[in-house]
């Protein structure tokens, strides 16, 4: 019989977003010989949804933890308790994620002499963060990465920032897109709006985001006398202030239209998905647009670009006269809107397929 290895998977937030439906994809598609244990601060999204496919509530565990770095008593709390729960799984591997949960796994796992691999959804660092910020976290992280057996970046962009900043690091570094499960073929896109162009923007309201580039963009189009409709879905911190932005512009065709668990149902109501931020990683959010086979209108950041291959276009970050622009250009090309959905139909299924990413995760855990 084939023994059977644990794997400890940390990571900070249990609510919904893209390391949450990373850590899921990957859940669902081991291998019966490895046995997955999650830590994570709180239930929410995560935690349901594993135990929708049968990880069981006795390997899912809560460790309060902080973003805020300053809270050191905090930091040491969620270490002592984390330090508990590894002695009494005694995983074979831990698997990190998020810079929090990072923190706390590289720390436990040198003190336990566990090995550990961490994924990097978008460097502390990258740009668009402030510079005080991207300074701490570069000298953090020079300290931090040496735990690491492996560290798994979500796009190429990352992987190259990680090697500028932490070149001692950079034989650790290797690149997985992130990957997610196919839908239905009822779920995929078919058929284009003639008259109108329909742009959904799904999203987590925070400092990273950036609604408003595209709220402003699209009102100034529709005062010129575009057919062009804005729907907006998601949560957060910012949901207030997009909530407000939306409502200064009295704009009827921009609407902020709730929170929402799973974009398949919708996706395919739209003509164009759009995310328009000021850092990322790889979000799962573009992937998903593309397995719908929509066109994506995406800013010009982190690992975006790699995405971007005469499937859509990229935008000038903060920069509402370039999303016009490239808004526009989707207008007038709207005879040829179906193609560019076709063209990331199949790019989803060439690079972003969640067998190819928990193939390669897998081969790094052996």
């Amino acid at each position: 019989m084939e023994n059977k290895q644990k794997i400890l998977y940390i990571v900070t937030k249990s609510d919904l977003g893209g390391i949450q439906k990373y850590l899921h994809e990957i859940a669902k598609e081991l291998p019966l010989n490895i046995v997955p244990y999650f830590i994570m601060a709180t239930p929410g999204y995560l935690s349901g949804e594993l135990e929708k496919i049968g990880v069981s509530k006795e390997q899912i565990f809560f460790v309060p933890m902080t973003n805020n770095i300053f809270n050191i008593f905090q930091h040491i709390k969620s270490n002592i308790q984390t330090l508990k729960l590894i002695k009494q799984i005694e995983p074979d591997l831990i698997h990190c994620n998020a810079t929090t949960g990072g923190i706390v796994g590289a720390i436990c796992g040198a003190i336990t002499k566990t090995p550990t691999i961490y994924t990097v959804h978008g460097w502390p660092f990258t740009n668009g963060i402030t510079l005080w910020k991207q300074v701490f976290y570069k000298v953090l992280e020079l300290f931090i990465c040496k735990v690491y057996k492996k560290i798994i970046c979500v796009s190429e962009y990352d992987r190259q920032i990680g090697i500028k900043a932490l070149p001692v690091y950079q034989d650790k570094m290797i690149t997985i897109h992130n990957g997610i499960s196919d839908i239905p073929e009822e779920y995929k896109k078919t058929e284009f709006s003639k008259d109108e162009l329909k742009i959904v923007m799904i999203s987590r309201f925070c400092k990273q985001k950036d609604p408003y580039t595209l709220i402003f963009a699209v009102h100034e189009l529709v005062k010129e006398g575009y057919n062009i409709k804005l729907d907006l879905y998601g949560y957060g911190q910012e949901l207030n202030k997009v909530l407000n932005c939306i409502k200064n512009q009295n704009d009827d065709n921009i609407q902020y239209r709730g929170e929402i668990s799973d974009v398949t149902p919708i996706l395919r109501n739209y003509d164009v998905y759009a995310l328009i931020s000021n850092w990322e990683g790889l979000p799962i959010g573009i992937i998903e647009a593309m397995r719908a086979g929509l066109p994506i209108l995406v800013s010009d950041v982190g690992g975006n670009r790699e995405c971007v291959k005469d499937n859509g276009y990229l935008v000038k970050r903060q920069n509402i006269m370039d999303c016009r622009k490239q808004i526009k250009a989707i207008w007038d090309k709207r005879e040829e809107i179906a193609t560019l959905g076709k063209n990331s139909r199949k790019i989803f299924e060439e690079e972003f397929s969640v067998q190819k990413m928990v193939d390669r995760t897998i081969t790094e855990y052996k």
